[in-house]
């Protein structure tokens, strides 16, 4: 039974040393990666429009990266608080990317029609963009300094008061 309780304890140690070194790789504003104080990494996509985008077209300017589907309810109740917050903010250095998940251009376009989205929406019918981020799931939103550095990551619904008080910290 000792050697039991042992043996887990070391494994328990093994987890822990291993989780630990996961996360390492740190807060360097130049290292590309997926976490809090990582420049984000590059990637392109189309709009539904079919013009190819980069996320580095939007460098200079703070970024929402905000993953969602259309069959996600959090996703469609969300729309709106951000919708407001990109309308309270015009003319700042501020700029919603909505990157749909694995769905097509013809199920898109009218879901974001009806829900009136006005800023660019992307679309990740692959789901690489989605993986790279390592979003554990939808919603998701990601946000980005001016230097592309990730300064947030906010698993699930996403509210006006949220996105202001990221933003507070953001821009000027």
């Amino acid at each position: 039974m000792k050697r039991l309780v042992h043996i887990v304890g070391i494994l328990l140690l093994l987890v822990l040393a291993v989780a630990a070194c996961s996360g390492a790789g740190g807060a360097g504003g130049g290292q590309r990666g997926i976490s809090e104080g990582q420049r984000a990494p590059d990637f392109s996509l189309e709009t539904l429009e079919g013009n190819k985008v980069s996320l580095s077209d939007y460098q200079g300017q703070v970024v929402l990266l905000n993953f969602w589907a259309t069959w996600c309810a959090p996703c469609r109740a969300e729309i709106p608080a951000i919708e407001a917050v990109l309308h309270a903010r015009q003319g700042e250095p501020f700029v919603v990317l909505g990157v749909n998940y694995q769905e097509s251009r013809e199920r898109v376009r009218p879901f974001a029609e009806e829900l009136g989205m006005t800023y660019p929406i992307l679309l990740d019918e692959t789901g690489r963009v989605m993986q790279t981020y390592r979003a554990p799931g939808l919603p998701m939103s990601i946000l980005l300094d001016v230097q592309g550095v990730i300064q947030h990551r906010h698993a699930g619904l996403l509210t006006e008061s949220q996105l202001e008080g990221y933003l507070a910290e953001l821009l000027p």
